[in-house]
């Protein structure tokens, strides 16, 4: 299956690192577009909070990968809600 060949599975982790790497260089950009004063700890908690979220799915994502798809939702679910909540404190922050 061409999802579980040698070639994917790199192919795969280098898109999402370069996601990542490109996310985090538009961050200031993001920052300076909006008008927002960011000092280090807002970009700390904006960095914290999008490591837990990232944790978040990626477990959710492994648990339905593993065949525990109930576990997966719930873990998704739960992240979501909480990741709303304090995405929305942290704008209110920011």
């Amino acid at each position: 299956m061409l999802l579980y060949s040698t070639i994917a599975r790199p192919v795969f982790w280098m898109v999402m690192g370069l996601i990542y790497a490109l996310m985090i260089a538009a961050g200031p950009v993001w920052a300076e577009d909006l008008g927002l004063q960011m000092t280090w700890w807002k970009w700390l908690l904006a960095a914290i909070w999008y490591a837990i979220l990232s944790i978040g799915i990626a477990g959710g994502f492994t648990l339905m990968g593993e065949k525990e798809p109930r576990a997966g939702q719930y873990t998704l679910g739960l992240t979501v809600v909480v990741m709303v909540i304090l995405g929305v404190g942290l704008w209110s922050a920011l």
